[in-house]
């Protein structure tokens, strides 16, 4: 009786390193399987290029077309550690076609793009585009992107201070076998992938005098004084950022001021005075008063900017009863304007 209880205690025993056994082959083989597949699904990746650009708009640049490319390469492995591809491939951009806003504006921007042989001609975003034959230089993939803020058409437009940021995903997929329609989104696998782009438009302070027009008093027929009130209309036209504080100052020209007039000359010592007004009833000089380093000084003209070209008036006068030259000819002075932002 006691060698039966034995033998049955033996024989649980062995029953249970058998289980155990089981366990843990079971685990073992579940490991090397999931080792196998696991490395067999790689995914594309990006191996070198650049994802993210800058524009700095100047004056100069402003109203002209703005660029910004990327490229770079793509390694997408298969099975085994080396790069793999596919015999076609598709791609597709996803963008909203506008940067964020400043002052309430945005830059609206176009995007095209090549992967592998495939282009999208046509700057609509979301939509798959090929396939094409794929092209791989060492079974090594090339993209390039552009990403551009045109032109605005017209007059001058200067955006208002800031950075307007686009962002661009791009996509791509190769298939074995289909060479006539894209799988897209329901492709997928070692073959695919995307990058994200970011492309930042910079729009510095700007304001810029565009032109003048000159205060022409014509005529003056009097002699020694002036009979009457001799009055003329000017203007400086700027461009400066929509919402930019700028002030607009008029210096006192090339001859000295007498009595606290500008004065013109013919060239030689003879002299006519007049003066430059903010106002139609040339109640306040235009000068440098408060300095020109100042926005907001009491000599100037300030202004908000608009984005676009602003006239601001200049208005002159001579007044009844102003001793003048009885030199005949012609006089003029030149006045310097200051923008100051």
């Amino acid at each position: 009786m006691s060698i039966s209880i034995v033998s049955h205690s033996y024989s649980i025993l062995a029953k249970k390193i058998s289980s155990a056994l089981k366990y843990f082959l079971a685990s073992l083989l579940l490991f090397v399987l999931y080792a196998f597949f696991s490395s067999a699904h790689a995914t594309c990746t990006l191996i070198g290029g650049n994802t993210t650009g800058s524009y700095n708009y100047t004056a100069a640049n402003i109203n002209s077309d703005a660029n910004i490319n990327f490229s770079g390469t793509i390694s997408c492995l298969g099975g085994r550690k080396t790069p793999e591809i596919s015999a076609y491939i598709c791609m597709k951009t996803v963008f909203t076609g506008t940067t964020n806003t400043n002052n309430n504006v945005s830059l609206p921007y176009t995007v095209t793009a090549t992967v592998g042989g495939v282009s999208n001609t046509n700057p609509a975003s979301n939509v798959w585009y090929g396939p094409a034959k794929t092209v791989a230089s060492n079974n090594i993939i090339s993209y390039s992107v552009n990403v551009k803020v045109p032109a605005r058409t017209g007059a001058l437009m200067i955006y208002p201070k800031g950075t307007y940021t686009g962002t661009v995903q791009l996509f791509w997929d190769m298939q074995a076998s289909s060479s006539t329609v894209c799988e897209g989104d329901s492709g997928g696998g070692w073959d695919s992938g995307s990058v994200t782009m970011t492309a930042n438009y910079v729009v510095p302070s700007l304001c810029q005098l565009d032109s003048t027009s000159n205060v022409d008093f014509g005529n003056i027929n009097d002699i020694g004084k002036t009979s009457r009130d001799y009055t003329a209309q000017g203007a400086v036209n700027t461009t400066c950022n929509n919402g930019m504080l700028y002030s607009l100052y008029l210096g006192d020209g090339n001859n000295r001021v007498a009595g606290g007039f500008r004065q013109m000359t013919n060239g030689s010592s003879q002299y006519i005075p007049y003066q430059l007004y903010q106002n139609s009833t040339y109640t306040t000089i235009w000068d440098t008063t408060g300095g020109v380093a100042t926005v907001g000084g009491s000599g100037g003209v300030s202004k908000t900017g608009s984005g676009t070209v602003q006239s601001t008036n200049v208005y002159g006068k001579i007044p009844q009863g102003t001793a003048i030259s009885t030199t005949p000819g012609n006089y003029s002075d030149t006045i310097v304007v200051t923008v100051t932002y």
